[in-house]
């Protein structure tokens, strides 16, 4: 094995040569000379390092793990990753200086912060990871309908979306997904690839806000990178409402070139007013919305609502086992809720109350204590001998004298429900809800 000598006279000559930061301890551990740079990355001044011990820093979290005692344990030169107190990730040398015996006598230590190739490194495991994932199913896929479950279209606006995704999967231009979070935008992508005649190529998803921008090129071209992925198929840039403007100029250059991929954008914002705020590049706003489906949230569509709420409940009495149901008040009470999550939130809210519920049905009580009416908005709707128009008239009128207690005018309450404020002036003669003289009637 190669040792390192080093006679005292070279020590000082060798700390004069180097700017940066390097840390010499004896064999007890103890630091006995640093550089002008020491301590920069650990938030002390050099002089406050002198004569401390490694170990002592250790335990306090200055740094963790120290590299000195591995190198007087093992010694031979090591190298390792290191995190600070401030947060920072140093890559460490440790060399080993012997005596005239072979023991260590010195321990030098040199590093460099590399937080930012850490953090890539983690991004490209990640990847790979994903990526043989992916490859494993592409074989699976291939040849194969893509099930597309849980779209849920009984109202008039998700029957026009749904009809717009059918029509569209038969043209192979780029589009855009628009709508909250939670309404189903990648199901609406997924079904247009299975009814496109693309149908038996790749169906690739990316998260474009996840993805650093000192990789962003590599992420999507070469062996490996998505467009290679969705060769043939439909490629889906999700949250590409999240993109910085240097990564949407890099997502602009790279989707210039020809390519035989069927685009989808997802964005929960509106592209079109980004793109005339400003804050969306024009040039790639005809890129991907050449068509566009929007997607409303579910306080828009209470058919949908309704739909969802007894298909969640059946699907969890499969999950676990049992056949609870929904307690006329219980469910009468959830279709007035604003759901600004809509079918992830919906989701959430029923297996928790269903789990909690010690009953053969869901009570109000067994809802989370955010999702119970208030004492003075105990709705009391039965739903024996109702059909589901009547329903839904009964709860729009609850909603709205709901809304007329909390909202001083109707400009309020439509911005509150998501509705024009004409509709709601109507809404309010329909159902003979009195409104007050200091109304913008």
């Amino acid at each position: 094995m190669h040792r390192h000598l080093l006679v005292p006279d070279a020590v000082e000559e060798v700390m004069a040569m180097h700017d940066e930061d390097i840390i010499i301890t004896n064999r007890e551990g103890r630091i006995i000379k640093v550089t002008e740079m020491s301590g920069l990355h650990y938030g002390l001044e050099p002089a406050a390092l002198l004569g401390r011990s490694i170990y002592e820093l250790e335990q306090e979290g200055v740094f963790t793990p120290a590299v000195t005692p591995q190198v007087i344990e093992q010694k031979k030169k090591l190298v390792l990753v290191q995190e600070t107190a401030t947060g920072k990730k140093m890559l460490i040398t440790g060399m080993p200086v012997f005596d005239e015996q072979r023991e260590v006598e010195y321990v030098i230590s040199y590093s460099y912060e590399v937080s930012e190739l850490m953090v890539i490194k983690e991004y490209l495991e990640s990847l790979e990871t994903e990526m043989d994932r992916v490859k494993g199913e592409l074989a699976y896929l291939r040849g194969r309908q893509l099930p597309v479950n849980g779209i849920i279209a009984h109202s008039a606006q998700s029957e026009r979306a749904l009809r717009s995704a059918m029509k569209l999967a038969e043209y192979d231009a780029a589009m855009v997904i628009e709508g909250p979070r939670g309404t189903g935008k990648s199901l609406f992508a997924k079904l247009i690839h299975q009814n496109s005649a693309r149908m038996d190529k790749a169906f690739i998803e990316v998260d474009c806000g996840a993805i650093p921008e000192t990789i962003f090129n590599e992420s999507f071209e070469g062996e490996g990178g998505y467009f290679s992925l969705a060769q043939g198929g439909t490629l889906v840039l999700n949250e590409i409402d999240q993109l910085s403007g240097r990564a949407q100029s890099m997502l602009e250059k790279l989707l210039v070139e020809k390519r035989d991929i069927r685009l989808i954008a997802i964005s929960e914002a509106s592209l079109e007013e980004h793109t005339q705020k400003g804050s969306f590049r024009e040039a790639l706003f005809y890129l991907l919305h050449v068509s566009l489906i929007r997607l409303s949230g579910l306080r828009e569509r209470p058919e949908d609502l309704e739909a969802y709420l007894s298909q969640t409940i059946e699907e969890l009495g499969d999950k676990y086992g049992d056949s609870k149901k929904l307690a006329d008040p219980a469910y009468v009470h959830l279709l007035q809720l604003e759901w600004p999550g809509n079918f992830r939130e919906v989701r959430n809210v029923l297996e928790r109350s269903y789990l909690e519920s010690e009953h053969d049905d869901i009570r109000l009580e067994d809802l989370p204590a955010s999702y119970r009416p208030a004492k003075d908005e105990q709705v009391g709707i039965e739903l024996e001998g109702r059909t589901l128009p009547h329903l839904l008239d009964a709860v729009e009128k609850k909603v709205l004298e709901n809304a007329k207690k909390r909202y001083r005018t109707t400009t309020e309450m439509a911005e509150r429900l998501g509705i024009s404020q004409p509709s709601v002036v109507r809404k309010l003669k329909k159902h003979a809800i009195a409104t007050g003289k200091d109304e913008d009637l």
